[in-house]
């Protein structure tokens, strides 16, 4: 290990992996923020739009994650374990593509409208892609360690809170909903905005991998 850090000492690093991630973690917020919205927009019109963008965020994440698959094939040495950026900025990627594909499902299932805790869920994948975000901002300076910790803490605590209420949500529409294509709409729904936030929480269990190689 103390050999490894030798050899970075002595070589030129690639900042360039620092402006990547965090604009792959300023991409996940305005994902985390659209799908916030559209668990709050009760119009069709209003909806669409909002999937429209997301499509858009789709494309710009996609950009940005072949960028640094690129990079990391022609940098030899890189300012972070090359494995710790491929697995961030993987993750980061993964909120945005489960946020649309959340979203696309209003769409592929002709949904009318959305099922209880889907704006509560929301508002914790918006939390939760601003906690990814400040952790990211802070990988520049790795004396900050601790700062970075709080946010992965805040993320796992965002993602057992919406654990809590899509149970308790999905528990409630088998007990009530007597119409099968909506139970299915919405439960699928549901599990959609739920794998969102697990995927921001492996941001931060990618984030906590960092500050544990670097303490």
């Amino acid at each position: 290990m103390w050999v490894d850090r030798f050899v970075k000492l002595l070589l030129p690093r690639e900042d360039h992996f620092f402006e990547l991630l965090e604009k792959g973690a300023a991409v996940t917020v305005n994902a985390g923020k659209l799908l916030a919205q559209l668990c709050t927009t009760g119009d069709a019109a209003g909806r669409d739009v909002i999937v429209k963008s997301l499509n858009d965020v789709e494309h710009e994440s996609d950009a940005i994650i072949h960028e640094v698959y690129d990079a990391l094939n022609r940098t030899f040495v890189t300012p972070l374990d090359r494995s710790d950026i491929y697995s961030l900025a993987t993750h980061l990627e993964d909120v945005v593509d489960l946020s649309h594909a959340t979203a696309m499902q209003l769409r592929v299932h002709a949904m009318d409208d959305l099922p209880e805790g889907a704006r509560e869920l929301g508002e914790l994948i918006s939390a939760a892609t601003l906690e990814a975000q400040a952790a990211v901002a802070l990988l520049r300076d790795l004396k900050k360690l601790s700062d970075i910790r709080r946010h992965c803490t805040q993320l796992s605590k965002l993602e057992h809170d919406g654990d809590e209420i899509y149970r308790a949500r999905v528990g409630a529409l088998f007990r009530s909903e007597k119409n099968a294509v909506r139970l299915i709409q919405h439960k699928e729904f549901l599990e959609g905005l739920e794998r969102t936030l697990d995927a921001c929480d492996h941001a931060g269990h990618a984030l906590s991998g960092i500050v544990i190689k670097n303490a």
